[in-house]
């Protein structure tokens, strides 16, 4: 039985997955500050040295899902306390599309694939949260990892906006709130293109590549769609008229969705492995029947 070390996880995704770890064939470690109700709960500090080093030579774990690094320096810790282990585990990275580009800095439509940011070229930085963003924190995290840690043992995976029903950002409950209390806005570049994953399906494909022999890097993500086509299918589910909801007769506004031009993320070496086997409207009603 693997044994699979997840850190962090404790909400949204991680949470979504650790409960599907639960029901397979692995034993199941979770480490955080935040106390969940699992059997081997460890309460542990990751940037602290001494404290992560001792959980790697308390345990040899097979996989180790990271979802907290933010930085080159947590990456550094993280590798530091690895190598007390005998053996070298599977990595797994929650990483994040934006890597490539913030979506209101970008300067014309951009479709970007696994290729079109190289963390093993990338000259690394170890400075640490707030001193650098989010996106070059992650930048900082994947190219230490791929630059210090065995490929054959390292997966990256970048995820777009992830929607869900126990979404902790209310990214997913925008427009439920506009549309249950007739708010009307002006969403700016509302014909542009964005790329969205779902909690449901991002949990399962990090259990993928827990459950395969898969390496590298991976962008995971539904076929992009505009934000007008999001917007009409929150309307639909909720016969809700646009007009009521959409309104040219106020304000520009930006919304969790907006971006300056279309976002598009190519996905197709993860589909060509793990077809999602869902279309994104199905998904999205699926989500919403639970909220």
């Amino acid at each position: 039985m693997k044994k699979v070390l997840v850190i962090g996880g404790t909400k949204y995704l991680g949470l979504e997955f650790i409960k599907l770890l639960n029901k397979s064939n692995t034993k199941l470690f979770v480490a955080s500050r935040k106390k969940i109700e699992v059997e081997n709960f460890i309460t542990i500090d990751r940037k602290n040295q001494k404290n992560l080093n001792q959980l790697f030579i308390d345990n040899q774990f097979d996989i180790v899902v990271d979802f907290i690094n933010y930085s080159g320096l947590d990456s550094k810790i993280l590798i530091n306390s690895i190598n007390q282990q005998e053996k070298v585990p599977k990595l797994i990275l929650i990483s994040t599309v934006y890597t490539y580009a913030m979506p209101l800095e970008i300067k014309y439509d951009s479709i970007y694939d696994e290729t079109s940011f190289n963390p093993l070229d990338y000259k690394t930085s170890i400075m640490d949260r707030p001193h650098v963003s989010y996106a070059e924190g992650k930048r900082n995290m994947e190219s230490y990892c791929i630059q210090n840690y065995r490929k054959d043992k390292l997966v990256i995976l970048r995820f777009p906006i992830i929607l869900g029903y126990n979404d902790y950002t209310r990214r997913t409950h925008f427009y439920i709130d506009k549309i249950k209390n007739n708010i009307k806005i002006n969403p700016r570049n509302i014909h542009k293109m964005g790329s969205y994953i779902f909690s449901n399906e991002a949990a399962n494909s990090i259990l993928n590549f827990v459950n395969s022999n898969y390496y590298g890097i991976y962008n995971i993500s539904f076929k992009a769609i505009s934000e007008f086509d999001l917007i009409k299918i929150f309307c639909n589910y909720y016969h809700a008229r646009l007009d009521l909801i959409l309104s040219k007769n106020i304000e520009f506004t930006n919304t969790p969705f907006t971006s300056n031009f279309d976002f598009i993320i190519n996905s197709n070496k993860y589909n060509e492995i793990f077809p999602l086997g869902i279309g994104f409207n199905k998904a999205l009603n699926r989500e919403l029947s639970k909220i």
